[in-house]
């Protein structure tokens, strides 16, 4: 098995087994408030896990940079206000595409003018990016339930706050 496969399926696994344990977690210390980015702006949200029964008809995508909150904050591509809105997001997996490097992402148009806090800030330039030969997206068939909320109700008592500490980017992800 090549590396980069078994670095993918690695990926995968992580991104489920974080997941499926951010439920307990929250139980046990209020809500799990997460940030994010939404069109170039951080955005906050309620991570309330993997879904079991999804609602199929109501979905969002929420875009994982290598992984569930490996290198940077997760990219989704709508907010409440926006048409398309739906707190049940389907997952998407952002990887760099064979034979590409973070230097070619960071040369490209599509990188965020917040790097290195976050490579991509926008679905926009992960579809850009993906269009380019970039970047790969793989969805994993994973659904989340993940509401957006203020700034104000993520910092509100009795919520706990996901780490916004980040693993520097590597050559490729």
């Amino acid at each position: 098995m090549s590396t980069r496969k078994l670095t993918f399926l690695l990926s995968v696994a992580m991104v489920l087994t974080s997941m499926t344990l951010a439920m307990p977690v929250a139980a046990k210390g209020g809500p799990l408030t997460t940030n994010g980015w939404f069109d170039g702006q951080e955005i906050y949200y309620l991570d309330q896990g993997v879904e079991q029964t999804p609602e199929p008809a109501h979905l969002a995508d929420i875009f994982l940079i290598g992984g569930d909150r490996v290198y940077q904050a997760n990219v989704i591509d709508t907010v409440p206000g926006v048409e398309g809105y739906s707190p049940h997001w389907d997952v998407n997996i952002v990887n760099t595409a064979e034979g590409v490097t973070l230097d070619d992402i960071l040369a490209s148009p599509y990188a965020s003018s917040e790097y290195p806090v976050a490579l991509f800030d926008s679905v926009e330039d992960i579809w850009g990016a993906e269009a380019a030969g970039l970047v790969t997206v793989f969805e994993p068939g994973v659904v989340v339930l993940c509401p957006v909320v203020s700034e104000a109700a993520a910092d509100a008592p009795g919520h706990t706050a996901k780490s916004e500490v980040f693993a520097a980017f590597p050559d490729t992800f």
